[in-house]
């Protein structure tokens, strides 16, 4: 087993350590925002039209499960490709 630590000594880091820390901080949380995009944009749609209130619980649940299951198919049927 190897035995050697490295230690550091707080966040004492030099000055470019810090700007790239903020820099992926901050497109992290761009990527956050951007992917609240379409669910605001759904869950808008969805309260507009009224599709809940449309759908019995039976119907939901079929549509629900039909996407998600079509979803994961084809993502792990393109993630080895350019369109995945």
């Amino acid at each position: 087993m190897n035995e050697t630590l490295q230690t550091t000594s707080g966040y004492r880091g030099s000055g470019a350590l810090a700007v790239e820390r903020n820099r992926v901080l901050r497109n992290t949380y761009w990527l956050l925002a951007l992917s609240m995009v379409p669910t605001v944009l759904g869950a808008w749609v969805g309260v507009s039209t009224g599709i809940a209130s449309a759908m019995s619980p039976g119907i939901s649940l079929i549509v629900f499960l039909v996407g998600a299951f079509g979803f994961m198919f084809a993502i792990e049927k393109t993630k080895n490709s350019a369109a995945g």
